[in-house]
C-alpha cells in the first residue's frame, strides 16, 4: 500500500520514473544481441595426419599416440576421438563450451608442432582444421551424363565448379566423387634384374627429374634475368626420356626397364543422392547437353 500511496500522492515522481524505466528498456533493447541461430556447439578442432604406406597398427602405434598425449596437456578438452585407417589418422578434440575455437586451435597446433619429431620421417605434415557448423554445406549439385567419369569430371571442375567460384559470397566449393587422372609405372623385374636396379632407384628417379626448381639471378650489363630449372614432365611422353641410372657407361631409363601407361584413379568413394536434403537446402542436377554444356534442372521429388 505504501508504493500506492507514494504514486498517488507524488504523480511527477511516478510518470518521471516510468519514463526512466521505458527509456531504460529502449536503449537496452537496441543493444542487445538477437541471433536466429546462436552458437551452442563446443569448439572442435580437426587434426588430420597421413603416413602413406603404413597399416593401421603402425598408424596407431607411430602417429597416434604421439600426438595424443601431446594434445591431451591442453586444457579445456572434454573428449579427444581418433580414427586410424591404412596410412591416415584423424583426431577430433571436442573443448568444453566456454573455451573459444580460435585459442584452442592455436594450442592444439602448438602441442602437434611440439610432437612432429616423434613422429615418423614420412609422416605428412599434420593439418589442423577448425570444425564450424555453420560452415557446413548449403547447397549440392550433382553432373551427370552420358560420357566417362574422366572426362565428366574435367567439365565439373573446369565449368561448373569455377564458375561457382566466382559467385559473390561463396566461400569454397568442394568437388567429391570424381574421377583424376594418373599415370601409372609398370616395372618388369626381370629387366629391372637384369640391369640391377630396383623399385626404389626408379622412385628416386621420377622425384629427381620431375621437379621445376628456381635457379636464380643473372646479370649482363644493364639486364637482370632471373632463371628457372625446367624439369617438370609436362607430357606423359616424356616419361621416356627420365634416366634411371648408369650401368657399365651406358644410360638406362624409362625406354629399357620400367614401362608406363595413362590410367585413372582408382575411386575409393562413390556418393549417391537418392532425395531432397533438408528443407533449407537445395539439392540440383546438372545434366550434360549435347554440346556437353551443363544444363541445371531440379532434383525430382521423390
Amino acid at each position: 500500500m505504501k508504493i500506492a500511496e507514494t504514486c498517488v500522492k507524488y504523480p511527477v515522481f511516478t510518470v518521471m520514473l516510468i519514463a526512466f524505466l521505458v527509456t531504460l528498456g529502449v536503449f537496452s533493447y537496441r543493444g542487445l544481441a538477437v541471433d536466429l541461430f546462436p552458437k551452442a556447439d563446443p569448439a572442435t578442432v580437426n587434426v588430420n595426419v597421413q603416413l602413406p604406406g603404413a597399416t593401421p597398427e603402425e598408424v596407431v602405434t607411430g602417429v597416434v599416440l604421439p600426438l595424443e598425449d601431446a594434445i591431451s596437456s591442453v586444457s579445456g578438452i572434454d573428449e579427444i576421438n581418433v580414427y586410424s585407417s591404412e596410412g591416415f589418422a584423424d583426431i577430433t578434440c571436442t573443448f568444453v563450451l566456454e573455451r573459444d575455437i580460435e585459442g584452442a586451435a592455436q594450442d592444439i597446433r602448438e602441442k602437434v608442432a611440439g610432437a612432429i619429431d616423434r613422429l615418423p620421417r614420412e609422416t605428412l605434415p599434420p593439418v589442423i582444421t577448425k570444425l564450424d557448423p555453420q560452415s557446413d554445406p548449403i547447397l549440392t549439385l550433382l553432373v551427370s551424363g552420358p560420357i566417362p567419369r574422366r572426362e565428366l569430371t574435367e567439365i565439373a571442375d573446369k565449368q561448373v565448379r569455377r564458375a561457382i567460384q566466382t559467385v559473390d559470397g561463396v566461400g569454397s566449393v568442394d568437388l567429391n566423387g570424381g574421377q583424376a587422372r594418373q599415370i601409372r609405372v609398370l616395372l618388369d623385374a626381370q629387366k629391372l634384374t637384369a640391369h640391377n636396379f630396383t623399385v626404389l632407384d626408379v622412385r628416386d628417379a621420377l622425384r629427381r627429374e620431375n621437379i621445376e626448381a628456381p635457379g636464380g639471378r643473372m646479370i649482363t650489363g644493364p639486364q637482370e634475368l632471373g632463371l628457372r630449372t625446367l624439369g617438370r614432365v609436362a607430357s606423359a611422353e616424356q616419361f621416356g626420356e627420365i634416366v634411371i641410372g648408369t650401368r657399365a657407361g651406358r644410360r638406362c631409363g624409362f625406354t629399357t626397364s620400367p614401362q608406363w601407361k595413362m590410367a585413372r584413379r582408382n575411386c575409393a568413394l562413390g556418393r549417391r543422392y537418392f532425395a531432397k536434403t533438408h528443407r533449407d537446402r537445395k539439392l540440383w542436377l546438372f545434366r550434360l547437353s549435347a554440346n556437353r554444356a551443363p544444363i541445371p534442372c531440379e532434383w525430382p521429388t521423390m
